[in-house]
């Protein structure tokens, strides 16, 4: 368990463990959009409200190349002791429903065969129902917005 000190964009946050350390983590196979992509600004919003100073489970997969933990972000059951209890809210899952993240293909098969099959259905449903990012004519992937920033300089 931890709390959340810090929301820096949409997919990425501070924690603060029962020890005191901080860590910074990387929500796993959801990417935002970056604070100067359009939408990134809302995404950052949405999450702060749902995790800010709020107490969550952090369900690491790995670490990334910018020492970031690489995680699903929970908010847990009150009483729950188990590493995930049914009725949890997965953060992550959350994000891509609401349109405020992308579903992360590229890191798929790190993930569990039913985390796969939420994940995709929670971007199509968003997509269908034009929720958050996908209100936008033709909304750019962060991905791509990032190779082309790369690009022009």
């Amino acid at each position: 368990m931890a709390t959340v000190t810090r929301v820096a964009d949409g997919d990425t946050i501070t924690v603060r463990n029962l020890d005191g350390a901080t860590h910074k983590i990387r929500m796993h196979a959801v990417d935002a959009p970056e604070l100067n992509q359009a939408g990134g600004e809302q995404s950052r919003r949405w999450l702060t409200e749902k995790v800010l100073n709020k107490n969550v489970k952090i369900i690491v997969n790995n670490t990334d190349r910018y020492k970031r933990q690489v995680a699903k972000v929970v908010l847990p059951l009150e009483g729950c002791q188990q590493r995930l209890c049914d009725g949890e809210t997965d953060i992550n899952l959350k994000a891509i429903e609401n349109g405020h993240a992308w579903w992360y293909r590229e890191f798929a098969r790190s993930q569990s065969s039913e985390d796969r099959v939420l994940y995709e259905a929670a971007e199509d449903q968003a997509r269908k129902a034009r929720r958050g990012l996908w209100q936008q004519t033709a909304p750019q992937a962060p991905w791509q917005w990032r190779t082309e920033q790369r690009n022009q300089r």
